[in-house]
């Protein structure tokens, strides 16, 4: 990194030898897109341009000497001092107009408001369509998220015709949250007017260019938000916390995702990478590229080689692991209130430059918000850290019980930060019962293996038929088959669930569902299955655990297991849950937890529950992701003393699979079950 003294320097000799017109107000530079080499390029001024761009408005000259040539924002708000400053630095501007949001209150079939706002916004259009930073507009932020409404991309095309008919000379899109079919066409049937698209991804990014060309968006587009793993894709905590990845896994994901996309894609025109700055998002250092106290983390240093490609003279510390009580993050740490447990950190300095360690005690926020909105930081707590010497530490677990988060700051001396932190939960006393290790039989005492051709093994498998219950209480639109070589198959080694695209008992699609009701039924045990799930919009595949004799009454009382759910519209996110009286997704009080897995629709992953007196525990591939204890209350909170059975269907549509609709091009679509075991508890 440069130092204040070099960097000033090193600005004052840019502005010196910048072209004549950019200091001259009142004159645009003419920006279009052309087509060039199978692919996409702007044109600014008659020269190509791609964007090498961060979100924010703050630490701007950094950005211009690490070889940045744009900046983005979400709203005009002082846009005239932003785009000024854009102009004497050499920057451009994609300049945000702040287009109201669904999930924000703002009603589309409201013709009056959408009027009232489009006026609002052709002043803001010839205020500053004259700028000589101005390189595009963006129209809204995320206009698509929880939304339900398609008249807002009406609205998004008549706000670009306006645009286009007030200002010639610039480019206009809209700012996408993720890639789905439904957006991208509403986008090419309902917004002919837009040159372009935007589309604001994190963990997925270096798939980017393979989803649009799925969709069939051949066209331009730029990445307008990009950076760490999202804290919704992440590995979460039993008790819901997110865990962040380190500065160093940021840098590293960084770097390889605009590698395999934005760097080499030719429809591309560049990106916008978040955040250049510092905000509280969850964490006070997910997002940010900065800390609060203006430290540049070692995703900037990524940025200065992806932008100019070099690395910087001097590079941020890397800090490769931080434990707590001798544990990781992805441990899931419970401490016990009052007692004292070890800290320490791994980091190193390319440099050799010294180090100064810096530790920071926050309870975990409760402020979260959505799509960037704005969240209060936690109070630091003081008075739980003791003895830290530069990389180690003791830390007393506070007496309140619930969930907090330990962070560490690693500074070089020279600006540059490392940063990580751990999650962890206080109990006020230990769960005895629940730390017990429980230990399982080492083979399957009931399974299938899917060893053979034809029906389900009938011995072990019956059937749920038709559609009750409105929908299975769902308003599932399949009707389930019985004994259906169509719909339920063991080929190949594997059960092949299928649904199809037809009529039945009123329904417009067949599929099934097994059941092992009194062929299996268990108390207690390890569950554990492998499968393959079905890709596409409106699938709802599941494997789970119902009560065989309901000994607490009808749902939810005497409780569910539900060891894999995956809806289609939120592809590779995978579920596991539990359902009591007390807590069930009816209101809103459910045990749940999900987890980001890459490729469940391609390959097979294993999924199990460990179900014990004391606890619920699930698992992905070995990890566990999902814990909830027995409380010792009563059968409201707990109904998982008495036999289960397994169930394994494909449902489609309902209120939750079929929450953005139904792709009917999916059809058929197949789920498939290498295995199902389950293993006895050993007392």
């Amino acid at each position: 990194m440069m130092t204040a003294g070099r960097l000033l320097a090193f600005l004052l000799l840019n502005l010196l030898f910048l072209p004549f017109g950019w200091g001259q107000q009142g004159k645009p530079v003419k920006t279009t897109i052309t087509k060039v080499g199978g692919g996409f390029t702007i044109m600014r001024n008659g020269q190509p341009y791609f964007i090498k761009g961060a979100g924010g408005t703050s630490n701007m000259e950094q950005l211009k000497a690490y070889g940045g040539n744009s900046i983005r924002t979400w709203s005009p708000y002082q846009a005239d001092e932003i785009l000024n400053k854009a102009q004497q630095l050499g920057l451009t501007v994609t300049l945000g107009l702040d287009v109201k949001t669904e999930r924000h209150g703002f009603d589309y079939n409201d013709p009056v408001a959408v009027a009232k706002q489009k006026e609002y916004l052709r002043t803001v259009i010839l205020k500053y369509k004259d700028h000589p930073a101005l390189l595009a507009w963006g129209i809204g932020n995320e206009l698509n998220l929880h939304y339900s409404n398609p008249k807002v991309w009406d609205a998004v095309n008549a706000i670009a015709n306006m645009i286009h008919e007030l200002d010639p000379n610039h480019l206009v899109t809209t700012m996408l949250a993720g890639i789905n079919q439904k957006e991208i066409d509403y986008v090419k049937s309902k917004c002919p007017a837009l040159d372009l698209i935007a589309v604001q991804v994190y963990g997925g990014l270096a798939s980017v260019p393979e989803q649009l060309r799925k969709t069939g968006w051949n066209k331009p587009y730029i990445v307008t938000e990009w950076g760490p793993t999202g804290h919704w894709e992440c590995l979460q905590t039993p008790w819901g916390a997110s865990i962040e990845e380190t500065s160093h896994e940021k840098a590293a994901v960084y770097k390889s995702r605009y590698e395999a996309s934005i760097g080499q894609d030719k429809n591309c025109l560049g990106s916008y990478v978040f955040l250049w700055g510092q905000k509280q998002e969850r964490t006070p250092t997910w997002y940010g590229l900065f800390t609060e106290a203006g430290e540049e983390n070692e995703v900037v240093d990524v940025m200065h080689y992806l932008w100019s490609g070099k690395w910087p003279e001097n590079r941020a510390p890397q800090l490769d692991s931080f434990l707590l009580d001798n544990r990781q993050a992805k441990d899931f740490i419970y401490l016990e209130s009052g007692k004292t447990y070890p800290m320490e950190v791994f980091v190193r300095d390319p440099d050799g430059d010294k180090l100064r360690i810096r530790w920071e005690l926050l309870q975990e926020s409760t402020d979260l918000k959505e799509g960037g909105d704005r969240e209060e930081r936690p109070q630091a707590l003081t008075g739980f850290i003791k003895n830290s010497t530069d990389d180690k530490g003791t830390l007393t677990a506070p007496s309140k019980e619930g969930a907090y988060r330990l962070f560490v700051y690693a500074n070089d001396g020279n600006n540059n930060v490392a940063t990580a932190n751990i999650p962890f939960y206080v109990r006020s006393t230990l769960n005895k019962t629940s730390g017990r290790a429980y230990h399982f039989s080492p083979v399957p005492v009931w399974s299938d293996e899917f060893n053979y051709s034809g029906l389900p093994d009938k011995s072990k498998w019956s059937y749920d038929i038709g559609s009750l219950y409105d929908g299975w209480g769902n308003n599932e639109l399949q009707y389930y088959m019985e004994a259906s070589r169509s719909n339920s198959l063991v080929q190949d080694g594997v059960l092949k669930i299928t649904a199809k695209k037809e009529n039945k008992g009123g329904k417009s699609y067949t599929s099934a569902r097994l059941t092992s009701k009194n062929k299996g039924d268990f108390t207690y045990g390890r569950f554990e299955v492998r499968a393959k799930l079905p890709r596409g919009r409106g699938t709802w595949p599941a494997i789970w655990l119902l009560p065989t004799n309901r000994k607490y009454g009808d749902w939810p009382n005497s409780g569910e297991i539900d060891i894999l759910e995956h809806v289609g519209h939120d592809q590779d996110v995978v579920h596991i849950s539990t359902h009591t009286q007390a807590y069930n997704h009816g209101i809103n009080t459910q045990k749940t937890n999900k987890k980001k897995v890459s490729g469940v629709s391609d390959r097979f992953h294993e999924y199990r529950v460990d179900w014990t007196p004391a606890y619920i525990k699930g698992f992905v591939d070995e990890q566990e992701i999902f814990h909830v204890d027995n409380e010792n209350k009563s059968f409201k909170e707990w109904p998982f003393d008495q036999n289960f059975h397994w169930l394994i269907n494909l449902a489609i549509g309902g209120n939750w699979g079929g929450k953005e609709g139904i792709d009917d091009t999916i059809f058929p679509a197949t789920f498939e079950v290498d295995y199902v075991r389950v293993y006895n508890l050993l007392e």
